[in-house]
Parts: structure tokens; sequence; C-alpha cells
């Protein structure tokens, strides 16, 4: 099948409708005629989606896009990253049902007897906001007060994590669990306590020893291994990676694309490979200018410890590079970039640490030097963590390796229509309460598709087939050139 070459086109369908269409999009072919094309929009699985004509002038390709996604769930990540060779990967999920009503409708169509071969499924962390999402997802299969195209079936090949397990905060005694208990086994080496509990299978620690996310987690991961022996008659691979494990995205060779794991960076214990605890920043002007206080200052943090240890790797198809940071923060940052030379954190497209905290490292940002800046963040679900920080958007404008350069937010690219008052149920109450509505217009979804030299980067807004769109080509030196604008098709006239 081919794909399309422009990077939007608009297809007039038989009842008169626009159905918009961008660059990469697989279609069929169906007829050529001097009023146009005649084609079908494709889907997940070669599912025909919608039928209609484009301009004569549209343009084909032979050859699929790498094609990344950031969803906006509000507070936390949830990407999707599909390759030139059809292979799928999840990265992180949320905390909410959001991530997991996109993908139902992204991959729609699944059931349990035709899953989603999801080729991987990464959780860079164990905080809520980056898998709480995906438990959701799991339950979808069963959960009774839902419509079926909100369901989605997969069946993951490979599961990587960094190994920590999240603690409850209280003992079974009702003791409140330190910092350094979070995580499970500690060892001491020079006076910095690491993290050695690490393990490939959170079902490896015991029921009673994981929090209330970790719980569920472990149940849909049994789940979707059912699911994947069933069709593959092999389990489904858990494992922890960290910068030492080489071969984990070797299946991704044959695309054409390549991952150098940076973290999390593991260290060498006499209990076997560690993570070093990290520290609580100062909450005043340094840390929002990325510095951080002389070593042995700040207590022992376990937010700061998971976070910092996310999953980290620069990613590159053809001449185009990603670097996925996870929530790192500037002691992760800082440590990463003393330990690799600058030529391995270079790279055209910025997964922006920790959903634009102010705990950041400038100096990583500048070796970076990203064209695209993407940030996942929201005000909603009960965490206002004011995501992202003016300090932090200052920064990545500074740290830009070219002008123009691009800094996407879920947040702002998200849209809103005025309902005015209304009145509904008041929770508990039994009685009507007013309130100010809005609508939802948009999802402040990011998308970045590339042929390894051509890059696309856009949002949608609130009026369809309206976008902000930045199109560049990159070198094989990484130098930029930015397109004046992006190539439009619009929609043929109606005969």
């Amino acid at each position: 099948m081919p794909f399309l070459d422009d990077d939007f086109v608009d297809m007039r369908c038989d009842d008169g409708s626009i159905w918009n269409l961008y660059w990469g999009d697989e279609v069929e072919l169906v007829s050529t005629s001097a009023a146009g094309h005649r084609i079908r929009a494709l889907g997940h699985g070669g599912k025909v989606r919608r039928e209609g004509m484009v301009k004569p002038s549209a343009k084909f390709r032979d050859t699929a896009l790498l094609r990344l996604s950031m969803i906006d769930v509000q507070q936390g990540d949830g990407l999707i990253l599909e390759t030139p060779g059809r292979k799928t990967i999840f990265i992180d999920g949320g905390h909410n049902k959001l991530f997991a009503r996109h993908a139902a409708f992204r991959f729609r169509g699944t059931s349990a007897a035709d899953p989603l071969k999801l080729d991987l499924l990464l959780v860079t962390h164990g905080d809520a906001d980056h898998f709480e999402g995906l438990n959701i997802l799991q339950e979808t299969e069963t959960d009774p007060d839902i419509d079926a195209n909100q369901r989605i079936f997969l069946a993951p090949l490979r599961y990587y994590h960094n190994g920590m397990v999240k603690r409850p905060g209280d003992k079974p005694d009702g003791t409140a669990r330190k910092d350094l208990e979070m995580l499970g086994a500690t060892t001491e080496v020079d006076g910095v306590p690491f993290v050695t509990g690490l393990v490939d299978d959170p079902a490896d620690v015991p029921e009673a020893e994981r929090n209330k996310h970790f719980r569920p987690w472990v149940k849909a991961l049994a789940a979707w291994d059912a699911r994947t022996r069933a069709l593959t008659g092999a389990p489904m691979i858990r494992r922890r990676v960290d910068h030492l494990s080489a071969d984990a995205f070797d299946f991704l060779r044959e695309d054409g694309v390549t991952v150098e794991l940076l973290g999390p960076i593991s260290e060498p214990t006499p209990a076997g490979p560690g993570l070093r605890f990290l520290r609580k920043p100062p909450g005043n002007a340094d840390m929002m200018l990325g510095t951080f206080p002389p070593p042995g200052k700040g207590s022992w943090s376990e937010s700061h410890t998971i976070n910092g240890h996310s999953i980290a790797f620069r990613l590159r198809y053809g001449n185009v590079r990603f670097m996925f940071t996870g929530d790192m923060n500037q002691e992760s940052m800082a440590r990463m970039r003393a330990a690799l030379p600058d030529a391995a954190l270079r790279s055209e497209i910025l997964k922006t640490p920790h959903h634009g905290a102010a705990d950041f490292d400038m100096e990583f940002l500048k070796e970076v030097g990203a064209v695209v800046s993407m940030i996942s963040s929201g005000d909603e679900g009960g965490s206002d963590h004011i995501h992202p920080r003016a300090t932090l958007m200052a920064a990545l404008g500074k740290a830009s390796r070219t002008t123009p350069a691009v800094i996407f937010c879920t947040e702002l690219a998200a849209f809103f229509k005025m309902r005015g008052e209304s009145t509904d149920h008041a929770p508990g109450t039994g009685e009507r309460a007013r309130y100010f509505g809005f609508e939802r217009t948009n999802y402040g979804i990011i998308h970045i598709r590339t042929d390894g030299e051509r890059v696309l980067a856009f949002t949608h807004s609130g009026e369809r087939g309206t976008n902000e769109a930045y199109r560049f080509a990159v070198s094989a030196n990484g130098d930029i050139a930015f397109a004046p604008r992006p190539v439009s098709v619009s929609a043929p006239k109606v005969p």
C-alpha cells in the first residue's frame, strides 16, 4: 500500500464531508482520473477508515515513516512510537483513562482473539502518573460500563522497566516508612546508599510489599502474559534495563532504528548492581537555575531517586535523533552528562524531562540542543505541580540549537469551548449545583513524523483541519533547514 507524501491532505468523502490526512498515512489507491485520486484511508491492520477523493496533485510514497505521538494524559507521560516496519511501542501510559481511550481509538477493532501485538511496553519508572493508565487500559477488556469501541486488547512481547518497585507508605505495623525503605533493599558504599533490591519481574516482590498501584500492575502483566503465550507460544519478556543493557533494542535494527540506552546508570556494589540514592534539591532559586547543592547536602529522597533513574535513551532513525528522558532531574542529568561524551546526547527531538519541572540541568539541555522539545503536562487530575515551569520554558529556548526552534506542550495545545452556565447533581447531596461549563474540543496531542531526514512536527486545534505545524530537514552532520511552511493539499471541489 502507498503512503501520503504531502504534509497535510484533505480528502472529500462521498457524503461531502472532509477527512484530514497527514504525511505518512497509509492509503489504498483505488483509481486515478482527471478529477483526482480515489483512495481509502487505512487504519491499524489495514482496516478501512474512510474512502474519498484527493486532488490530482497529491503525492504518494512507497515507504513508511517513523511516527511518535505524545498523548495528552494531563499530569504524566504517555507516548506511542510506531516504526517504519510496523513495530509498536508504548512508553508509559499516564495515570487516568485518557491513554487507554486514545489507544482504543487508534488501534480500533482489537479483541481477545485478535489483540494488538505490542513489540514493547516500556515503563520509564514506577510513579503512578506513568503507568496507572496502563492498569486502566488492561481493565477496559472487562469493564462493563464502557462501549466496545473503548476497549483495547494487548499482547505485549516485552516489558522493560528500571527494576524499582515502590513500597506502601506504611509498614505492616502502621509506622511510616522512611525514604530509604521505600524502594526495597539498599546497600551502602562509601556512605552513599544504593538501591540493590532490583527485580526483572515486579511479581517477585511480595504483594504486601507493593504499593496500591503495583498490586493491580502485577495482575495486568499476568493477564497480558497469558495472551502473549497463547498468541506466540512464548512468555512476555520481563526485564530490568540500565545503561549496560546493550542488546535490549536489537529487535528494532531491522527497521533501521538504533537505540542507545543511557540510563539509569547502575553501579557495582557488594550486593550486585545498584542505583544510587539521589538527594532532594533545594526549593529555592538555585533549583530554578538548574544548580545543585554541594555533595553531601540535601536529604536522601525516594521520589528524586525513582525519577532520576528513569529509563533514558537516544533513538536514531536516519539523521534524526530522539532523546527520551522520563522524569530525570538535575542530579541525574548532571551525572549522565559527566559519564557520556557530548555526542551521546545531541538530539533533534527532546522528550522534556519530568513534565517541565524546574529541577533540570541547563548544561544537559545545551548538550542535547533540541530543535523540537515536547512537554507532557496538565492541571487536571488532582495534581497541580505548576508544570511547565517558567524557568524551564526559558531554558529550552536558550538551549535550542536553531532559530526558529519549537516547544510544544500538551496542556498548551489543548482547546476548550465555552458552554456557559449549567446545572448538575452535586455529588453526595442529591441537589443540583450551578457551574460555568467548558467543553474540551481537542486534547493536546503532539505528533512527530520523519523519514530519517525530513521531519514534520505538529499539533491539532479545536477546529478540525487547523494545525500548528513545522517542517524541517536534518542533514547527516545535524544541520537544520526549516521549510517556509508545510505542504497542504486542499480537498477537491464537489463535482
